[in-house]
């Protein structure tokens, strides 16, 4: 449940200048709050001293009620010290003048030491110079009143009924005190749960950074390991086909393996630039009208070496003149890692089907193979976005981290890839992609 102070702090924050930190936000809003408290008891305070007749007291507090407008406006306009040094200096005065009028030196010991402890709250670090002047004029402002103040000059409050007038003030002014009381606490715990709320997520953000320093260095440290041996793979054949007599037919063998490799390579090297900007939030997404068509015909093109070679057989069932509003270059990447995926783990033989169902505002996409499936806790990583590689049903190797790109640019394209699989039977890969808009 919320505290009723609440409602004062949103009002108060209409006064704050703009800027500054969680704690010097709070000490501005107190400050503000105090202002509003001292306009709203001052005005309080005068109506009921002008209805008991005590008028010069009534002046007083009206001079709060007026004042505190004023410094509200300085305070929010970039006058803050100045706002907070007039108004302890007005307050001290009003003290002073209150406690002369009644002769009752209660009355400024009860509301000096407030005052004090008031100009060391609200004064930031910055301004301590400005506190101490405070303190130190409530400190000697009642020594060298009690040394020039005559108290034969003034009539003393003895009667019964004006005593009680005097009583009413003072009881005003404690009530005052305990609003600022109150305030201070209430603010103060504030403060505190706003500090471990910022702390807490700091520490979230710590732990989400420290693992994404690690995931970088294992990538760093898997790419530097595979590429190297990719490259040394690619240099080993290059020495062959040079110092070997090969047939003709043998050296396009090699230099269509070669042609391969490097493909790979290169789409590992894409996939990881696509990655890493991913992760720096670098990669926004422009989508535009796309010919699903087009996308499956240059995806079985660049894919028909690898096809051919297990000798997979694809299913098609796409209606004619569909067209989806994407990213051209992330569902390229989305659709090469998910059929490369489907590839890798389809036996010889094996079928893959891919499919796309238009509904009303999308299309659902589906490409299903007959491979050799997942387990739950490799669906659910997948799903996570956690790294991981398995070899193919070719031994084929992989990188580990298309599928995660496959996830990520779903997810930009407010997508989600659901997963169906079943060990040694297959899996199914679920998404849909909106189409182009009609205006």
């Amino acid at each position: 449940m919320q505290s009723p102070q609440l409602g004062l702090e949103r009002i108060a924050d209409f006064f704050l200048p703009p800027g500054g930190s969680v704690s010097g936000i709070k000490t501005q809003r107190l400050f503000a709050l105090l202002l509003i408290g001292m306009g709203f008891f001052g005005s309080l305070l005068c109506i009921i001293d002008l209805f008991i007749g005590v008028l010069p007291v009534a002046l007083f507090c009206a001079s709060l009620a007026i004042g505190c407008p004023i410094y509200l406006y300085l305070f929010r306009n970039g006058y803050g010290t100045a706002s907070k040094l007039i108004v302890h200096l007005h307050v001290l005065g009003v003290i002073l003048g209150i406690t002369s009028i009644y002769s009752e030196h209660v009355f400024a010991w009860a509301f000096l030491i407030p005052l004090a402890l008031s100009s060391m709250i609200v004064f930031n670090a910055h301004e301590k110079s400005f506190s101490v002047f405070v303190i130190l004029a409530c400190i000697v402002s009642l020594p060298l009143y009690l040394l020039f103040h005559n108290d034969e000059d003034h009539v003393k409050l003895i009667d019964s009924s004006i005593h009680i007038y005097w009583i009413i003030n003072l009881s005003g002014s404690l009530l005052f005190s305990l609003y600022i009381v109150f305030t201070v606490i209430r603010l103060n715990q504030s403060i505190l749960e706003e500090l471990k709320a910022k702390n807490d997520e700091n520490a979230r953000q710590n732990k989400i950074m420290l693992g994404s320093i690690r995931t970088r260095d294992k990538l760093l440290s898997m790419m530097s390991h595979d590429i190297r041996g990719d490259i040394g793979k690619t240099i080993g054949v290059v020495d062959v086909i040079e110092q070997m007599s090969l047939s003709q037919e043998d050296q396009a063998n090699l230099l269509h393996s070669l042609k391969i490799d490097a493909t790979k390579t290169l789409e590992t090297l894409d996939n990881m630039l696509q990655w890493t900007r991913t992760q720096q939030d670098e990669l926004n997404i422009k989508q535009e009208a796309y010919e699903v068509d087009r996308l499956i015909s240059m995806l079985l093109s660049n894919n028909d070496y690898a096809l051919s070679s297990k000798n997979i057989i694809v299913h098609l069932d796409i209606p004619g003149k569909l067209r989806i509003w994407a990213d051209t270059n992330m569902i390229d990447s989305v659709f090469r890692n998910l059929l490369g995926n489907a590839i890798k783990f389809t036996p010889i033989g094996g079928i893959i089907s891919i499919t796309a169902t238009p509904n009303e505002h999308d299309i659902t996409f589906c490409i299903q193979d007959s491979g050799v499936g997942m387990n739950q806790e490799q669906i659910d990583n997948i799903l996570k976005g956690v790294q991981f590689t398995t070899r193919g049903t070719n031994r084929e190797k992989g990188r580990g981290f298309g599928m995660v790109l496959v996830s990520e640019f779903l997810t930009k394209h407010k997508s989600t890839l659901h997963i169906e699989s079943t060990l040694g039977k297959g899996t199914r890969f679920t998404f849909k992609l909106p189409t182009p808009p009609t205006n």
